[in-house]
């Protein structure tokens, strides 16, 4: 008779961890031993589970902080003494008759190693009218989860966080497998999958709203990491940030300021180091638990940051005693941000406000966003018409000055430029580095049918319009190319091999009124950096009549190829000696698209906003 070494991994899951071992407990199949493993637990789980201790077939294994499901497995499969394993994740739980079903394969056939059941994920009621609650094998769109699987226990281990983080962390241990025997499907549903928002996929993947820096809170992870967050976007801190954790900073002079960083950091998070080797001393006091997948947190992966406490965060700013608040911020650190400023009115406090205006509205915060303008010692403003469109809320008086939030580091402003595509082949090849908006079908056909080459750089955004993607592929080989994400250190290698960047090409209607303006008339987007360190033109639709930020600097700047149709953008960007022109202007002006262009003068605000605040 076989016998079963279940592996339970925990982490803060005191709410659910019972369901899952009375569950246990209730199989008609007898023969188990459990194997919990508290990886790093910070809430009441010990004393949730305290009554189970004493049996005889219960091991408890305890980790002092948490080191990730891998290495948790790794540990079970380590310790289990029989040769069937299964799974019990403590937010899930079997049907009584789990272990039965899923045991009979084993014991009739020899060739098979691994068996898997029909899991249900969901419960339709009469507040909740789910369609898809249950499936006989493999939920659509996710790999066979723990819960529903048992194997022979065998000479492989899991992926460890050291190694490398994926959603694809099963799918890559079942892949192992196969090389050991056949795979039984029992259609039979014999499990539950519980769905919550700290699942795991939801936690790492941005398709569910998860992400590096989301991950990083969630499990309090102390070092840089590897990770994978969408199909195409892979992330290696170690490597991303090994030029920037040994950099020196410049020695502090007596005018050195002590510069109290709050909230999160989004895109590029890096540049604030440009601080530091202007020798000042820096600090983060970090929102807990960030949604927004863009939003990066302490502790941060590329160091020289002293993190402060949140949790004892008064008594923490009283011990650094900053010179300076700068509150670099995104619409989900207002509540916090707007706490710091109240607590501590009397330190120079310089609100930096990059995106999320309609967001911020929609959370109910708006009023706690404009206390914050109104009532900080200074002001930055991502570029003058957000300027102009945040005065119809607050006073236009005080300190401010006009600087994007995202800016990178110079450093990724490198002078590895390649050689043109369309040197060698005499056609036009563009880039799109993100997101691929206001292209129509119509519009892709007159670029192909004038030999324009779209080259689009993949992001997480894509999924959704996978088909649509594929469809164009097949229709345009010669001309549509999807290439993985290319990380800052390789932008100016990779994105001047083309002749132009896209940004969203999208049709502005506010007809030069302010209150008509929305998110899209107001931004610069973060891909304008990245294309003006490959030396790039950026394309964008001809808006004339009409309030749009980015059409205003790219103008000033004269580096945009503005087109009012796609017979017409095909013209232009045959113009070799308009092109020739625009390119040198953005070569000429690239730096100023780099955060460490702009340090003198944030200084300079920061040293006002202290005198400001000194004279009262």
């Amino acid at each position: 008779m076989n016998f079963f070494s279940v592996i339970m991994p925990t982490y803060n899951q005191a709410h659910f961890i019972r369901r899952a071992i009375l569950s246990l407990y209730e199989q008609t199949y007898p023969n188990w031993e459990l194997i919990i493993i508290n990886d790093g637990c910070t809430d009441e789980t010990e004393m949730f589970i305290s009554d189970f201790l004493d049996d005889a077939r219960v091991v408890y294994i305890k980790n002092e902080n948490n080191q990730g499901l891998g290495y948790a497995l790794n540990q079970g499969l380590k310790v289990a003494k029989f040769d069937l394993i299964a799974y019990l994740p403590s937010d899930d739980y079997y049907f009584e008759n789990h272990l039965e079903m899923i045991e009979a394969p084993f014991r009739q056939d020899k060739d098979v190693v691994l068996v898997y059941t029909g899991v249900c994920y969901d419960i339709s009621d009469s507040l909740i009218r789910a369609n898809d609650t249950e499936s006989k094998g493999v939920r659509k769109g996710f790999e066979m989860q723990l819960v529903q699987v048992a194997h022979k226990k065998v000479n492989e281990r899991w992926v460890e966080r050291s190694e490398w983080i994926s959603d694809d962390l099963f799918a890559m241990y079942w892949r192992k497998l196969t090389i050991h025997g056949s795979f039984i499907r029992i259609s039979d549903i014999t499990c539950f999958w519980t769905p919550h928002p700290f699942q795991r996929h939801s936690i790492i993947s941005e398709k569910h709203g998860g992400g590096l820096n989301r991950v990083r809170s969630h499990y309090k992870i102390q070092h840089p990491i590897r990770i994978r967050i969408a199909k195409e976007k892979f992330w290696d801190e170690y490597e991303l940030y090994s030029d920037f954790k040994n950099i020196t900073p410049a020695v502090e002079e007596q005018e050195s300021l002590k510069i109290l960083i709050v909230g999160e950091l989004a895109y590029n998070p890096e540049r604030i180091l440009a601080l530091e080797q202007a020798g000042h001393k820096l600090y983060g006091l970090w929102i807990p638990e960030p949604r927004c997948c863009i939003s990066t947190v302490g502790p941060l992966p590329f160091g020289h940051v002293e993190d402060l406490s949140n949790s004892n965060w008064q008594e923490e700013i009283k011990r650094v005693q900053p010179d300076v608040i700068y509150a670099l911020l995104n619409w989900e650190a207002i509540v916090w941000s707007c706490s710091i400023l109240k607590t501590f009115p009397d330190i120079p406090f310089v609100w930096h406000f990059k995106e999320g205006l309609s967001v911020s509205l929609r959370a109910g915060n708006w009023d706690k966003l404009i206390y914050l303008f109104v009532h900080s010692t200074a002001r930055i403003f991502l570029n003058e018409v957000v300027k102009r469109w945040f005065e119809q809320f607050i006073p236009s008086d005080g300190l401010f000055l006009i600087m994007d939030g995202d800016l990178p580091k110079l450093d990724y402003f490198k002078e590895n430029f390649s050689s043109k595509l369309s040197s060698k082949d005499g056609e036009i090849h563009t880039v799109v580095a993100g997101r691929m908006f206001g292209i129509s079908d119509r519009e892709l056909d007159i670029l192909v049918k004038n030999n324009i080459h779209i080259h689009l750089y993949t992001e997480n955004y894509h999924a959704a319009k996978a088909k649509q993607l594929a469809h164009y592929c097949r229709k345009y080989p010669h001309y549509f190319h999807i290439h993985p994400h290319c990380p800052p250190g390789r932008w100016t290698e990779e994105f001047s091999k083309y002749d132009a960047g896209w940004l969203h090409c999208l049709r502005s209607d506010n007809k030069g009124n302010l209150l008509k303006a929305t998110w899209d008339d107001l931004n610069i987007p973060a891909r304008v950096s990245t294309y003006a360190s490959a030396g790039l033109p950026i394309i964008q639709r001809d808006n004339s009549g009409n309030i749009v930020a980015v059409e205003e600097c790219l103008r000033r700047l004269d580096i945009g190829v503005f087109f009012s149709d796609f017979y017409d953008l095909s013209k232009k960007l045959r113009d070799k000696e308009r092109m020739n022109i625009l390119q040198e202007n953005v070569l000429k002006e690239r730096k100023q698209f780099s955060f460490d262009y702009h340090i003198p003068e944030l200084i300079s605000l920061f040293r006002e906003a202290i005198k400001k605040k000194r004279n009262g």
